[in-house]
């Protein structure tokens, strides 16, 4: 597929920027949410090598780009680096800034303490508190950062998993990360942080006493044509959340603690059920609940995933899309005579990149929901797939990058 050579209307909206050097931890680029595509350039770095080593520096040196960010509130921080070239080798340090003022500060200009952060860099006197240095995996496109769903902290070279373990962290906090093409490419590449909390589903006795709150929020699922009580599975998501604790939940019948102004995706699923998706926003610090209805299956009805998410201009996932394919997998493993049409769509207002464009990077999009649910032991008979283009848009003039994320979205019909 012919690909232009900038895109303007991201999954997420980039700083593309080629021609400045990131190459050392004084000139880093500062980065909001979203960086790339960029390359390193520059001479290799011999400060940040060191052989046989423990995860706290790269195994040799080559040239590297360096990032700057602020932690905007209390959460958990995961990230994904993203090549453009799937078999390139890219390796990662993230460090954190001890003396890291409230304003971000270029190191030519910031105080001594703030510069004595790059020179212990150089010196070898700051340990990341995350590292990956694993051979790329091309199954995974060749992506690496963090994730919620991995366990170690650093990933040694050799055949280890692509992604370390996610990282608390809280409001104000300032990382470096440090990315080095092991394969020495100059592949471009794209770095996405992604300041969102999770909440997995767990026991009642995992629930620390101290965050049942008396303002007890119950989300209560029933079902949408008897509005009788349905027991489902329930995974809850905070987005924007500052606190430094997770809230759990396992059912209808428990509930969560939410304060005004927080916001939360909801997750439900029960056999028998199509998979319900739903966002609140507390509008008071005492909401008491929300009532989720949820529908049987039945022909042609539709079940939309805003949670599976592609790289801008690819038809290749976010780590964060993971959770809600295996969702899906779980929806067809538990209902084995359901048969789907996985529909794919892109956001293009106006057809800016051309109709034959759009369609076939939608089409793109709905094979790989395709493929992954074969892989995850669906049988192919019981799937379609098809592309949409820019058709049937939900906001046919996105002005938000929540709006636009909507438009680029996957539907399942259920045949």
């Amino acid at each position: 597929m012919k690909k232009p050579v900038l895109v303007s209307l991201f999954l997420i909206i980039c700083f593309s920027l080629f021609a400045q050097q990131y190459s050392s931890c004084d000139s880093a680029a500062m980065v909001d949410t979203c960086f790339g595509p960029v390359y390193a350039i520059g001479a290799p770095d011999p400060t940040l090598a060191m052989k046989n080593t423990d995860g706290s520096r790269f195994e040799s040196p080559h040239a590297a780009v360096w990032f700057v960010f602020t932690i905007p509130y209390d959460t958990i921080l995961t990230f994904d680096i993203v090549p453009q070239n799937h078999t390139d080798d890219l390796d990662f340090l993230l460090f954190k800034d001890l003396n890291a003022g409230k304003v971000f500060k270029n190191c030519e200009t910031c105080r001594d303490k703030d510069r004595s952060f790059c020179d212990k860099i150089a010196s070898g006197g700051i340990i990341p508190v995350r590292s990956n240095l694993a051979h790329a995996d091309i199954s995974l496109k060749g992506m690496t950062g963090l994730s919620a769903n991995a366990v170690d902290e650093r990933e040694l070279p050799g055949a280890h998993p692509a992604y370390s373990k996610a990282l608390q962290v809280k409001k104000g906090e300032r990382y470096y990360l440090v990315v080095d093409n092991y394969t020495r490419a100059n592949g471009r590449f794209t770095l996405l942080l992604h300041f969102k909390y999770s909440v997995e589903v767990a026991t009642s006795e995992e629930v620390p006493k101290q965050t049942l709150q008396p303002k007890e929020f119950f989300i209560n699922v029933l079902d949408s044509a008897t509005r009788k009580p349905v027991e489902s599975k329930i995974k809850v998501t905070w987005v924007n959340n500052g606190r430094n604790k997770p809230i759990q939940n396992t059912s209808s019948h428990q509930p969560v603690t939410i304060n005004k102004g927080e916001r939360i995706d909801i997750s439900c699923m029960a056999k028998g059920y199509l998979i319900s998706q739903t966002s609140y926003q507390a509008k008071t610090d005492s909401d008491t609940g929300i009532t989720i209805l949820l529908s049987k299956i039945q022909a042609h009805g539709n079940m939309v995933f805003s949670g599976i998410q592609f790289v801008g201009d690819r038809a290749d996932f976010l780590q964060s899309s993971f959770p809600t394919l295996n969702e899906l997998v779980a929806f067809m493993v538990d209902n084995p005579e359901v048969k789907i049409l996985i529909k794919g769509y892109v956001n293009d207002p106006g057809t800016y990149w051309g109709y034959k464009y759009d369609m076939e990077l939608s089409e793109a999009r709905a094979k790989a929901v395709f493929q992954y649910l074969q892989d995850g032991g669906v049988d192919k008979g019981r799937m379609t797939w098809k592309g949409f283009a820019n058709n049937a848009m939900i906001y046919p003039h996105p002005t938000t990058q929540e709006e636009m994320q909507a438009n680029r979205r996957v539907e399942v019909e259920i045949k």
